[in-house]
C-alpha cells in the first residue's frame, strides 16, 4: 500500500492529542505513514506529547513573526511538508478508528479516476466520566452525497473523514487563509468540483463535541462567521456559473444555500424554486425525512454502531 502523510493541526490540546496521534499509529497501517504535527504557537504541553512519539511523528513549528493564521495556514504547512502520495487530516482533539486507513486506500485504490474518498464519523460527548457516541453523519447517503459533498446536505463530509490524493493539492491550490470559517468546506467544494470521489461505507473517525477547548477555528463572533460562510458559497458560485459547462445542480444548490443570508429569504427561496423546481421539491421532501432521521438518533456504544446497515 502506498505512503499516507496524516496532517494534524494543533493548537494547546495538550489533553487530547496523545490520543490523536496514538489512534494514527493503532491503524496497523501496511504501507508507510508519516504523522505531521503542525503547530500554530502552543504555549501548552502539546509539542512536548507529539515529540514523545520519537522520529515517527513530524513537528512543524509556525515560523517566527508569522500572523496568526489558524487552522487553514497550520493545513497548509503540514501539506507542504508531506512527502507520501495520500494526505489526510486529523484534528487534534479527534481520532481515527481501528482499521480506518486500510479501508480507505483500499476504496481509493480501486479506481484509477478517483481523487479522493471518505468515510462516515461518530460523534463524542463525554459525561460525568462516561463516552457517549452516535452517529454524526447522515445515515442515508446517496450518490449525489458523494458528487457534491458539503453542498448537497448537512452532516456528510467532515475533515476528519477524508483521504486524498497528493497532486489533488497540486491542482487546487492550498486552503484559504482568509476564511476564519468554512475554509475547510470551501476546499471540498473546490475538490470535488475537479474531482471524482468515492466512499467508503463504515465509521472510520471520531469528531469530539461540546468541550470548547482551544479552538484554532474562531466560533464566537457569529458576525463573521455568517460573513465568512457567505464568501464561501458566493466564491462557489462564481466559480460556477464561469464554468464552460454549467452543472445545474450545483447552481440549484449553491442559490439555495446562499438565500439563507439574504432577505427577505422566502423572497429569494420563491425566485430559486422558479428557476429549478423539480429540484427545488425533490430537497424539500429529502430534508424532510433528515430531519426524521435525526430526530430518532440515539447514543449508543461502539460495537452497536459498528453493526448499523448503512449502504447506500
Amino acid at each position: 500500500m502506498k505512503g499516507i502523510s496524516v496532517i494534524i493541526p494543533v493548537y494547546n490540546r495538550e489533553a487530547f492529542i496523545r490520543e490523536a496521534i496514538q489512534s494514527i499509529f493503532d491503524q496497523n497501517y501496511e504501507g508507510g505513514l508519516e504523522i505531521i504535527v503542525s503547530d500554530d504557537g502552543s504555549t501548552d504541553r502539546s509539542l512536548e506529547i507529539a515529540a514523545s512519539f520519537g522520529t515517527q511523528v513530524k513537528v512543524i513549528l509556525k515560523p517566527e513573526g508569522c500572523a496568526s493564521q489558524g487552522v487553514s495556514g497550520a493545513r497548509n504547512r503540514g501539506i507542504v511538508a508531506a512527502t507520501h502520495p495520500y494526505i489526510s487530516f486529523l484534528d487534534s482533539d479527534d481520532f481515527y478508528l481501528p482499521g480506518h486507513l486500510s479501508r480507505m486506500v483500499r476504496v481509493l485504490e480501486s479506481k484509477m479516476e478517483l481523487g479522493f474518498v471518505f468515510s462516515r464519523i461518530l460523534q463524542l460527548k463525554e459525561e460525568n466520566g462516561s463516552r457517549l457516541f452516535s452517529p454524526w453523519t447522515r445515515v442515508k447517503l446517496t450518490k449525489r452525497d458523494i458528487l457534491y459533498p458539503v453542498i448537497s446536505g448537512s452532516n456528510v463530509v467532515h475533515t476528519n473523514a477524508f483521504l486524498f490524493k497528493r497532486d489533488v493539492f497540486e491542482t487546487v491550490g492550498f486552503f484559504n487563509e482568509s476564511y476564519t470559517n468554512g475554509e475547510d468546506g470551501d476546499m471540498w467544494m473546490r475538490v470535488s468540483e475537479q474531482y471524482i470521489g468515492g466512499f467508503s461505507d463504515h465509521y472510520g473517525a471520531v469528531y469530539r463535541i461540546g468541550h470548547n477547548y482551544n479552538q484554532l477555528t474562531d466560533k464566537n463572533n457569529q458576525d463573521q462567521i455568517q460573513r465568512c460562510f457567505k464568501g464561501v458559497y458566493t466564491d462557489a458560485l462564481v466559480r460556477c456559473q464561469s464554468h464552460s459547462r454549467m452543472d445545474r445542480y450545483r447552481l440549484f444548490r449553491l442559490r439555495l444555500i446562499l438565500a439563507y443570508f439574504n432577505h427577505p429569504i422566502w423572497l429569494t427561496l420563491f425566485c430559486v424554486a422558479i428557476q429549478h423546481p423539480l429540484h427545488f421539491c425533490i430537497t424539500a421532501i429529502s430534508q424532510k425525512l433528515a430531519l426524521y432521521l435525526k430526530k430518532t438518533s440515539v447514543h449508543m456504544d461502539l460495537e452497536k454502531i459498528n453493526r448499523i446497515p448503512t449502504n447506500i
